[in-house]
């Protein structure tokens, strides 16, 4: 029996997530959802990890020194 573990990505509807989340349950799979670009900055900006530049001579002091 083959064990390795396959990554997938699914596009379904909102409404087929229970069936879904009932299968993964039901076989022991794991779900996850995976953050957008935007949202991994907005997740960013609410945790304050932004830095703050004057310009982009600034910026760029700040980040080679």
């Amino acid at each position: 029996m083959d064990t390795a573990i396959k990554k997938v990505e699914l596009s379904l509807p909102e409404m087929d997530m229970a069936l879904l989340k009932e299968l993964a349950e039901k076989y022991g799979w794991s779900i996850g959802k995976k953050k957008s670009g935007i949202q991994k900055g907005l997740d960013d900006i609410k945790a304050g990890r932004v830095h703050k530049a004057k310009n982009a001579e600034d910026m760029f002091k700040q980040i080679l020194g």
